[in-house]
Formats: C-alpha cells, structure tokens, sequence
C-alpha cells in the first residue's frame, strides 16, 4: 500500500540487508490476514507456499500486477527475496487466499518479457518503490536495465478453489472488517509513534577533551555549540515514544571563583524550539511563546566544582536554580555534568518540569486515542568561553 505512516527511508531500513526486521515481520503478518480475508482491493492476496527449508506453509502479503487481463507478481526485494526461493523450491505451485483459496502455477518469465510488468508493477503497488531504484515514470529501457534482477511470475490458476464454496454469512465479513480496521488504526499509530526519530538526551561530547589552556576563574559566556529544549513522553493506544524539542538559540553566562560557579545566568528563546525541525503549535499555545517568549534560569546557591575540574576530568553536580516559564519562576534541583576542553567549557544536565506547576496547559496529543504527559525534562547543553566568546 502507500508508505504512510513511514518515509521510503524507513521502509527500507526494514529490509536492511534482504532480509525483514521484527517490524516488516509483525507488517507482514498484519497484511496477510487483512489480504486473505478479502479485505482490499482484488490485487491484494496472500501467497501461501511450503518453506523451501521447514516444508511448512509460509504466508507473504502480496500485492499483483495486471496487464492484458493477466496477474503477474514481482519481487520487490529481487532475485534473492524470501518468496521466490520458496516458490522455485516447490515447483512453480503456491496458493493464493483471498476469501478463498486458489491453487495456482507461478510461471517464471524470461528475462526479455518482464520489463512492462516490472513498470506496471511500480505503477500499481505505491509500497515497492521504496525498493527499486527505478521512478516508474521512467522509459522502459531503464526497467530493461534491472530486469535481470527482478524476477517476474505468471498466475496461472489450476483447479479452482480447493476447498468448497461455504455460505456466505455477511455479518462475519463486515464484523472482521471493523476489528480488522480498528487492528489497522492501532498499528498504524503505534509505529508512527515508534518510529519518529528520537534524539539521544543532550551529554557532554563523546571526544576526549584538550588539556586546560586558560585559568577558570572569570566570566564565561555561552557560545556557539550551545543547545537546549525538552523531552516529553507521548502516549497512544499503549505505545510510547519521546517528544524531544531543541533550540541553539541559547545566551547568558557564569562566574567561576575559588573554585566555585558563584552566578550563572541563562536565556532559551522558547518560540525558536523546534521539533524533527518543524515548530509545534500545540508547544507554543502551552508556553505561551507569544507573550512569554523566553525561559530564565538563574542559579540560586553557589556550586562547588572540585579539584578534579580544575584539571580537566569531568565531575557531576547537583544544585538549586530559579526557572522562570510563562512568566512565573520556581526553584529546581539540577544534576550537571561538567568539565573542561581547552579553552571551552563544557556543561550538559537536565531539570524535571511538572507543567501545573508553571501554569502550562498540558499539551494537546492525539484526542481520545492519547495524549502526551503532564510533565517533562528541560535539557541543556552549555559550551562557555572567557569574556566575549573568545579565548
């Protein structure tokens, strides 16, 4: 079918290799059951044919060609794909379900014959374009070019059906077609949810840091390399995945004396918070961005670095700030990993937000389907330099 909710890039990550994911093998199973009961279009069926390795019948959501009134099926994976391997080991003969179950022989055509019906199999299942590096818009001269690695197979039907044509009971069908919709509605917002990219928390960067080489002691402003934002769980017909906001529009700076962070100040512009690169207007109508556009953060207690920060190892601390959101501020306990690189330092730590206590709406999710939490983690990435930002 389309490749809603999943971008081409997704869907061929679920083939990495020839072979299926967890996720392709759960589609899979999904699309077999909803084809062999009939409940697609007619060029929607499920091929059953013996494992060419364990001799049981093995089932794959297929979606036909037809051309000059005649099925024909194409491996979107190629020469190699699962189903064909199957197929070749057991003499041509599989079954095709759809409603009901269809004997057929599957004659493999010669490599001459199969580059209309390479093109017209692009042109009618949307789900396999991901995996053929041919636009079907393209001459026919470029699907000549691939079709010795696309094998192309006739549907020839045999004796009919093999079994006999049951009564039909039309309420059976039209209650296997609500669940199969509602089945369809919960994965289909499930994987949307789980496969949304998810950036990792903000943490200091996986390099080994540069000797010391200026005193500690001084102001140091936020500079470029600086990133903050949120994490908010999402949650919809029991999956679950992170909502993750970031923004590098991030200002302010800290006095270190005597070993100590006496004063830190810092501004995040909250309207220019992004989300997978795009603004989320359910965000911004929560924060208020038009009348609040910027968060504060003041420090509230001096913090003690320790003597392995003067030397350049990274140390861990906690303290206490005041966070200033829609124009009300509460003291919060931060945890802030620290250390030094070079002429920079480096700063990444995170503050647990409850939205009430700000007065923030909870976000908007996804209606009665879900929703996203009451409550979330502000993160922070600060990279600081002496004076005006430079060394």
């Amino acid at each position: 079918m389309s490749s809603w909710p999943y971008s081409d890039d997704s869907l061929r990550a679920m083939y990495a290799g020839g072979r299926a994911n967890a996720t392709a093998r759960r589609l899979a199973r999904m699309w077999a059951a909803v084809f062999g009961l009939g409940l697609a279009p007619r060029r929607w069926v499920t091929l059953e044919v013996a494992g060419r390795h364990s001799g049981r019948v093995v089932r794959f959501p297929l979606g036909m060609a037809d051309r000059d009134g005649q099925w024909y099926l194409v491996p979107m994976l190629g020469e190699q794909c699962n189903w064909v391997q199957n197929v070749r080991a057991a003499g041509a003969r599989a079954t095709l379900r759809r409603r009901r179950a269809v004997a057929c022989r599957l004659d493999e055509l010669p490599v001459s014959e199969r580059a209309p019906i390479i093109k017209r199999y692009l042109e009618q299942v949307p789900g396999a374009r991901p995996h053929i590096a041919v636009d079907r818009r393209a001459p026919l001269a470029d699907f000549e070019a691939i079709a010795p690695r696309y094998p192309v197979f006739r549907v020839v039907p045999l004796a009919g059906p093999v079994r006999p044509a049951r009564r039909r009971h039309w309420w059976r069908w039209i209650v296997a077609s609500v669940v199969a919709l509602i089945l369809l509605v919960v994965l289909a917002v499930g994987l949307f949810i789980k496969l949304q990219p998810v950036p990792a928390p903000l943490a200091l960067p996986p390099v080994a840091a540069r000797p010391p080489a200026a005193p500690v002691s001084g102001t140091w402003n936020a500079t470029a390399g600086s990133v903050a934002g949120f994490r908010v769980q999402e949650s919809a017909l029991g999956f679950s995945n992170d909502v993750v906001g970031r923004t590098d529009r991030v200002t302010g700076a800290i006095t270190v004396y005597g070993g100590r962070v006496t004063a830190a100040t810092f501004r995040i512009d909250l309207a220019a918070v992004t989300v997978n690169g795009k603004t989320q207007a359910q965000f911004t109508t929560s924060l208020d961005t038009a009348s609040h556009p910027v968060a504060t953060f003041t420090l509230a207690r001096a913090v003690t670095l320790g003597p392995a920060f003067a030397s350049g190892a990274p140390v861990t601390m906690t303290g206490i700030g005041d966070l200033t959101l829609r124009g009300v501020s509460h003291l919060v306990t931060f945890t802030i990993t620290g250390r030094r690189d070079g002429p920079k330092l480096e700063a990444a730590g995170s503050i647990s937000v409850t939205f009430s206590a700000w007065g923030i709406r909870d976000p908007a999710g996804f209606s009665f389907l879900g929703s996203l939490a009451n409550h979330g983690v502000a993160e922070f990435l600060i990279v600081l330099r002496r004076g005006n930002g430079t060394v």
